[in-house]
């Protein structure tokens, strides 16, 4: 090329300088589209994540029981106990309101209240002596009520957790009681045998729900219902605040452990001490 046909250093420059900004202006909308192409992916990404959550959510509702444990408390125990009577030569449940685990409990007179001895108990189904108590006297006793000689006021509480691997069984327990309390009265005393007679070791894990409804139904409870409750734990709050009642209670601590501990019994509003014939003094 000659010198007349070479651009000027002037052409040359310009030339240049198109060239770079073509560049520029390829690489500007090459980064654009590779970041909305990144964006889209991290949107769906992120979708994908949400539905991921939301299918294992409804999984999991769809599989799980909600525990429902409110502040209702059970039927038939307005006294933060359940009481039986005498009615014509049987023991029978006294019916009641329940008591919110918020509300103060409500003494309620049986019907065969005059001259008979009121026995009150304070047990947990997770504790071996009140196994052993009622082995040694709960046949006598209801001898007693059938015959209207006396009534029984029977307290479930729940203070042996801490010996049952962390599994709460002592409380679940007492809130199968309430549950049968509350569905199933008639069949408390049978149920309430049944949970002594496979009473698991201290230091076990106790029982598991499913257990504990299987000893529920060899008790003769039926109601679906009753089932439920054990499921959703639908009066443990009720447990926790009556159970908090009685430790609170300074008439129920007995001076010779100088605490409260089960089975605590009461005779006419006498703390029996072990000591004396429990049946002589019921029939006093």
């Amino acid at each position: 090329m000659s010198n007349a046909e070479r651009p000027s250093k002037n052409a040359r420059r310009e030339h240049a300088r198109e060239v770079a900004k073509k560049r520029q202006e390829q690489e500007r909308k090459r980064r654009l589209r590779n970041r909305i192409f990144l964006q889209g992916g991290i949107g769906l990404a992120i979708a994908a994540i949400v539905v991921v959550i939301i299918l294992v959510i409804q999984a999991s509702n769809s599989g799980s029981t909600t525990r429902v444990s409110s502040d209702a408390g059970p039927k038939n125990m307005v006294t933060d106990g359940i009481q039986f009577q005498g009615v014509d030569g049987k023991v029978e449940p006294v019916a009641t309101a329940g008591v919110k685990a918020s509300a103060a409990p409500s003494p309620v007179a049986t019907s065969n209240a005059d001259g008979a001895a009121k026995v009150v108990t304070y047990i947990d189904w997770a504790c071996p002596v009140c196994k052993q108590f009622e082995a040694s006297y709960s046949k006598d006793i209801l001898s007693r009520v059938a015959a209207g000689k006396a009534t029984l006021e029977i307290h479930p509480v729940s203070i042996l957790d801490r010996n049952y691997q962390n599994s709460r069984y002592a409380s679940r327990a007492a809130n199968a009681a309430a549950c049968v309390a509350n569905y199933d009265p008639d069949n408390f005393l049978s149920v309430q045998t049944e949970f002594y007679d496979n009473q698991p070791a201290e230091g076990s894990n106790g029982l598991s729900d499913t257990q504990i409804k299987k000893l529920v139904r060899d008790g003769g409870v039926t109601d679906a219902s009753v089932s439920s409750c054990i499921d959703d734990e639908e009066f443990g709050s009720w447990v926790t605040a009556e159970t908090n009642r009685v430790l609170a209670d300074k008439s129920l601590v007995n001076p010779a452990q100088g605490g409260f501990g089960t089975p605590t019994v009461f005779v006419n509003g006498t703390l029996w001490s072990g000591s004396t014939d429990l049946l002589a003094e019921i029939d006093k």
